[in-house]
């Protein structure tokens, strides 16, 4: 039995150091540092009580990611500024056909890419872009509105965008998720049209008094 015994607790000796070390190691790693109390490319929001994205990070799993220099966020993903887009150098460049005005009555769009004039609302006026069938139609920032009759890429203005409070959101984006995600969400999305920036379905929250919300997965 004694060299039975003997045969396996030599094995096991060197271990301890180690996982001595490891401790020593993750102790280090965990000592509260009031100047950093969030990651890379996140905030401290009083108001909120929580770590909040960057302006210009977006939120990724465990943290955020900032997104390039050339790129701002836009539809709560990195990409191109209105009326930019990526060129062969996978760097945001100018492009005067993409977001110009334009009138469907008076003033069409002239370049063959942008060659489609979205008018939102009532009216003739409206801004130049390209008609798509699906999402990988349109650039980053830009999503499919499958649920026009002639689908279009188009933005979502704010969305994605920072914020403690509703206060801080504007343009098609005036909800902030004050609970998880603290970013600026469309509101008020229509559940059998799915309206919704790329990447988000219409959920039903009226049971929490919220109505309808764009987000990743409806409870």
């Amino acid at each position: 039995m004694a060299d039975w015994i003997g045969m396996w607790k030599f094995p096991w000796r060197p271990v301890a150091p180690a996982l001595a070390a490891l401790a020593a190691a993750l102790v280090a790693a965990c000592i509260y540092d009031p100047g950093q109390r969030c990651g890379p490319a996140m905030t401290f929001v009083e108001a909120a009580n929580a770590c909040v994205c960057d302006g210009n990070a977006v939120p990724v799993t465990g943290g955020c990611r900032a997104c390039a220099a050339d790129e701002i966020v836009a539809a709560g993903t990195c990409g191109c500024p209105t009326g930019q887009a990526k060129n062969a150098a996978n760097i945001c460049e100018v492009i005067t056909a993409l977001g110009k005005p334009c009138d469907t009555a008076t003033t069409p769009c002239s370049d063959e890419r942008y060659s489609y004039c979205a008018v939102r609302g009532a009216g003739t006026a409206g801004t130049c872009t390209s008609a798509c069938t699906s999402h990988a139609d349109c650039d980053a920032a830009y999503t499919c509105a499958t649920w026009e009759a002639q689908p279009y890429c188009r933005t979502f203005a704010g969305f994605g965008n920072a914020c403690a409070s509703s206060d801080d959101c504007s343009g098609d984006a005036r909800f902030c998720d004050t609970f998880v995600t603290h970013v600026c969400d469309v509101a008020g999305c229509s559940l059998t049209l799915n309206d919704c920036p790329r990447g988000l379905v219409c959920c039903d929250f009226s049971r929490y008094a919220l109505g309808t919300l764009c987000a990743e997965a409806c409870l």
